[in-house]
């Protein structure tokens, strides 16, 4: 006959059991309302220390899911990107300080034209000095998108 394995019995009736269930029953109600407060309010921090913790941890996959808004997201390293303040040698273009050498001109293997002022009519509608420079400023997003080719129209797959 084989030997009984230990913890077999889970529902065995032991000395330890029967004390907290005495002491469970003798609660009065407001006691019983306080250690539920308490339970919640650990619970509340223990979700709290997990979305802390996966905030410190390297990665930032599924973050959103447990957003705790008393932690200051914007004040993490990996969040920070700085200031652009790191010039190319080449193109002189302005760069965040971790962004890569040759992200901007391929270390000077591309090089563009010096932009030429538009036509006077859009000239003036850019720099404000037309009447009508408000609204065409407001509304500038709308009139680009209306001088682009649709997507769905032009691309194959």
């Amino acid at each position: 006959m084989p030997t009984k394995r230990k913890g077999a019995n889970l529902s065995r009736d032991t000395n330890k059991s029967r004390s907290i269930r005495n002491r469970r029953a003798q609660r009065t109600e407001e006691q019983v309302q306080e250690e539920n407060t308490g339970a919640r309010s650990r619970a509340n921090d223990q979700q709290r220390q997990q979305a802390h913790r996966a905030f410190v941890a390297t990665s930032f996959l599924r973050l959103a899911f447990q957003y705790e808004p008393d932690i200051e997201y914007y004040a993490h390293s990996k969040v920070v990107i700085g200031a652009m303040d790191n010039e190319c040698p080449y193109c002189h273009a302005l760069k965040f300080k971790k962004e890569p050498a040759g992200m901007c001109c391929a270390s000077g293997k591309v090089q563009l034209p010096e932009i030429e002022t538009p036509p006077e009519p859009l000239n003036g509608l850019l720099i404000g000095t037309d009447p009508d420079s408000n609204v065409f400023l407001k509304s500038i997003r709308t009139f680009n998108s209306c001088f682009q080719r649709s997507n769905r129209n032009s691309s194959k797959y």
